[in-house]
C-alpha cells in the first residue's frame, strides 16, 4: 500500500473513532472502508455482538478482514466477499444467499445453519469449518478445501464440486448430496468432483 494511501487510512480510522457503530457499520456496507473496519475493530465491536444480525447484503466487503468475528444471523446476501477472511468467525444462521465468496477464508468458521444457496464459494477455504445444516443448494465449491469439514444435515442438492479438495469429512444420513442422495459414512466424493458437469442441455 502506498504511503500516502496509509496515511490516509490511519486518518480516517482516527476521525471514525468518534463516529457511532451503527454509522461505521453502514459506512463499511456502502463501499468496504477499511478504515472504517479498522475502527470497529478497536472498539471489539467485531467481539461484542454489535455485528450480530447486521444486514450487509449486496455491500462490497471483497478482502475485508472479518476474522474471529461474532456474525450470527448477519445478511450477506448478494454481497461481494471475494477473498475475505473469516476464519474463525461465528457465522451461525448468515445468509450469503447468492453472495460472492470466491477464495474466501473461512477455516474453523462456525457456518451451522447458515444459507449459501447459489453462492459462488470456488476455491474458498473451508478446512475444519462447521457446516451442519447449511445450505449449499446450486452453490459454486469447485476447488474449495473441504478438508474435516462438518456437513452433516448439510443440503447439497445440484453443488458444483469439480476439483473440491475433499477428504475427513463428517456426514450423515441428513446430509443431502448433489445427486439428491442422502449421504452417510461411505460417501465416494469422486462422483461429484472427479470430470465434468453434465450438460443439462
Amino acid at each position: 500500500m502506498p504511503f500516502l494511501s496509509r496515511v490516509q487510512q490511519f486518518v480516517q480510522t482516527r476521525l471514525y473513532r468518534f463516529i457511532p457503530t451503527e454509522r461505521l457499520i453502514a459506512r463499511v456496507a456502502q463501499n468496504n472502508r477499511p478504515a472504517a473496519l479498522n475502527a470497529l475493530r478497536e472498539r471489539r465491536a467485531f467481539q461484542d455482538g454489535a455485528l450480530e444480525a447486521v444486514d450487509w447484503s449486496s455491500s462490497q466487503l471483497n478482502r475485508a478482514l472479518l476474522s474471529s468475528c461474532r456474525l450470527a444471523r448477519a445478511s450477506f446476501a448478494q454481497a461481494q466477499l471475494q477473498g475475505a477472511y473469516m476464519a474463525y468467525s461465528d457465522l451461525r444462521q448468515a445468509n450469503f444467499e447468492g453472495a460472492n465468496l470466491a477464495d474466501a477464508h473461512l477455516r474453523e468458521a462456525n457456518l451451522a445453519d447458515a444459507r449459501l444457496r447459489e453462492a459462488n464459494l470456488a476455491g474458498a477455504n473451508f478446512a475444519r469449518a462447521d457446516l451442519r445444516r447449511a445450505v449449499l443448494t446450486a452453490a459454486d465449491l469447485s476447488q474449495a478445501n473441504l478438508w474435516r469439514t462438518d456437513l452433516r444435515g448439510a443440503d447439497l442438492t445440484d453443488a458444483a464440486m469439480i476439483g473440491c479438495q475433499i477428504s475427513d469429512v463428517k456426514t450423515d444420513a441428513a446430509t443431502t448430496l448433489p445427486n439428491g442422495k442422502a449421504g452417510g459414512a461411505a460417501v465416494d466424493w469422486r462422483e461429484f468432483t472427479v470430470g465434468t458437469r453434465a450438460n443439462p442441455d
